[in-house]
């Protein structure tokens, strides 16, 4: 049967992982600062619920559920803020670490060409490896979440369904995170002829993914592209508003010796140069938003943000126009949280393609090994 050459190499991949020093090194130092940082998230959830509750005391109910960020309810998700930070650099080396050696061990051993001359086909080799991975990269985030829940239990605190059931999207979101890297890790492994290269080529890659490509969109390198600003007219008889990103809401004047009065020729050229404005801020986000698809870290980012905190999430997305973030800002419930997801339904679409994509590049790759 053909599966059985795959089976025995994903067993062997599964067991030299969960036995590999490297692993247990990282996976350990991972776990104990991913539980204080539970710990501490606890401890502030205690105290953001305390206040809520006071705050809800304190005011009358239609005062206090109108759309504000004091009436949104503290969540136990919140602590997951910190956990987030931890995958996008502890968790990404754990699976950089996982899979940089993978084929080039094999080859720095020579026992890549023995095992290649026993009846297996070299497919079952490349996905009998990553298997093995795989699998070692879900019970790692098995046993984060469990903890994760141990560590709320500890506190008294039980949480719903709902939250409940974005832990679990958190955990999934996770496991993409840290495969894409390993899936990076294991197409540099069969390109480099050694492991020092191959951990070599994919930090490199991490970091253009990961830092390079969001600078691109701030700064000197998005306006020598794509130009200056908009200038504003003369300042010198307007009054401004605060705004975000370069943008303004004005009030048009013209002051002579009886007071301030309206000038409509100003306000025209005002309201000519907000528009402007809005569409160039509108276009840099636009352009950011497209070369972030390409970050899997990003993309991980936005979406625990979306699972972890949604009301949150919701403004970030419409930074751009503070105005409208609180016009229909979800309070809670799935359709808060699925409503998200959709609008972010292309960056799960990156985060899904981008280890698929690498894994396919790798199986390639060592299908057309030329093993000597």
């Amino acid at each position: 049967m053909r599966s059985a050459g795959l089976k025995v190499i994903a067993g062997k991949e599964f067991r030299d992982h969960l036995q590999s020093r490297k692993f247990h090194l990282i996976f350990g130092v991972f776990l104990v600062i991913a539980v204080i940082g539970l710990i501490g998230g606890a401890v502030e959830y205690q105290k953001q619920l305390d206040d809520y509750n006071k705050n809800l005391a304190d005011v009358s109910g239609d005062e206090f559920e109108s759309h504000s960020f004091f009436s949104w309810k503290p969540t136990i998700l919140s602590a997951f803020n910190e956990m987030t930070t931890l995958m996008t650099t502890i968790g990404v080396i754990l699976g950089i670490a996982m899979g940089f050696d993978l084929i080039t061990r094999e080859k720095e051993s020579k026992s890549l060409k023995i095992l290649l001359s026993h009846p297996i086909y070299r497919d079952e080799v490349i996905n009998g490896k990553a298997l093995g991975g795989v699998a070692a990269i879900a019970l790692a985030m098995g046993i984060v979440l469990v903890l994760s829940l141990a560590v709320m239990l500890l506190f008294g605190i039980v949480p719903n369904f709902e939250e409940t059931v974005r832990m679990f999207l958190f955990g999934a979101l996770s496991f993409l995170l840290v495969f894409s890297f390993f899936a990076i890790a294991l197409f540099m492994s069969t390109v480099a002829k050694d492991s020092g290269s191959a951990i070599i080529y994919t930090l490199i890659i991490m970091i253009v993914l990961s830092s390079l490509l969001p600078i691109f969109t701030y700064g000197s390198v998005y306006t020598a592209v794509f130009g200056q600003p908009p200038d504003p007219p003369d300042t010198s008889s307007m009054t401004h508003y605060g705004g975000y990103g370069g943008m303004y809401m004005t009030s048009a004047v013209a002051v002579d010796a009886e007071g301030m009065v309206s000038d409509p020729e100003v306000d025209e050229a005002w309201q000519e140069y907000e528009e402007k404005s809005r569409a160039y801020w509108e276009q840099r986000q636009a352009v950011y938003d497209t070369v972030s698809l390409l970050s899997p870290t990003n993309n991980y980012q936005r979406l625990a943000m979306a699972v972890t905190n949604p009301q949150m999430a919701k403004m970030m997305m419409n930074s751009y126009d503070p105005m409208s973030a609180d016009e229909e800002i979800p309070q809670d419930g799935f359709s808060a949280l699925f409503a998200l997801l959709g609008d972010m339904a292309k960056n799960i679409a990156a985060l899904i393609i981008t280890p698929a994509l690498f894994f396919g590049l790798a199986w390639v790759r060592f299908m057309r090994e030329d093993v000597r």
